[in-house]
């Protein structure tokens, strides 16, 4: 009798246990941190540009993450050209958006810490301005 006690009082523990780690736990429904940024076209030069949170309204923000948190980005077309988000230092290409007001999302874990580029490869964009930087810290 004694034993089935402390069998049913050690699997409550854990069970609570899980249930607590659960309720903060990051992952593609819940990521660490999300940004959005949305194509745009000025002239000969193609952007990113932030929309909303800390990066609204900048050109090719630098976007801070920590290491082996769960990022999302998603990126927004805002001038019906054929674009997507590359990060190859991640292993990262988005599916291609081609109309306006569509949008792609990529999540990821960064692996390691540093400055690495992210950018657009399609028609040249990258030449054109269409590149930024993602800042993973190490925690």
């Amino acid at each position: 009798m004694m034993k089935t006690g402390v069998f049913f009082i050690s699997l409550f523990g854990v069970l609570a246990l899980m249930i607590t780690a659960g309720a903060n736990a990051t992952g593609p429904d819940h990521p660490a941190v999300s940004y959005t940024l949305t194509s745009e076209m000025k002239g000969e030069k193609r952007l990113f540009v932030g929309a909303g949170g800390k990066i609204k309204g900048m050109v090719n923000p630098d976007l801070f993450v920590n290491e082996w948190d769960v990022v999302e980005i998603t990126l927004i077309n805002g001038d019906n050209l054929n674009h997507h988000i590359a990060i190859p230092n991640f292993h990262i290409l988005s599916e291609t958006v081609s109309e306006k007001g569509k949008k792609t999302t990529i999540t990821f874990v960064p692996f390691k810490s540093g400055g690495f580029a992210y950018y657009c490869l399609l028609d040249n964009h990258r030449a054109l301005g269409m590149e930024g930087k993602i800042v993973v810290v190490k925690k």
